[in-house]
């Protein structure tokens, strides 16, 4: 006899990811932050968007259609 177990997440786990807004767009500013600084900044926001649509897909394996596709990069 074969049964099937699914363990579901706490629902805590099973929120879509926040996306905050980033930073402004105004060339003026961007060109006052250091070239280095605003290569981390970069190196950050591409790590926190691939977390993000990590968290996003694997709610959605746990819970088909709760998080909106069209966030996924």
């Amino acid at each position: 006899m074969v049964v099937k177990v699914k363990d579901t997440p706490p629902a805590e786990l099973l929120k879509c990811a926040d996306r905050p807004d980033g930073l402004p767009e105004d060339p003026s500013l961007i060109a006052q932050i250091p070239t280095k600084i605003r290569a981390g900044i970069i190196r950050l926001a591409r790590a926190f968007a691939g977390n993000a649509d990590r968290a996003d897909r694997l709610v959605n394996w746990s819970a088909p259609g709760t998080c909106p596709v069209g966030n996924a990069r």
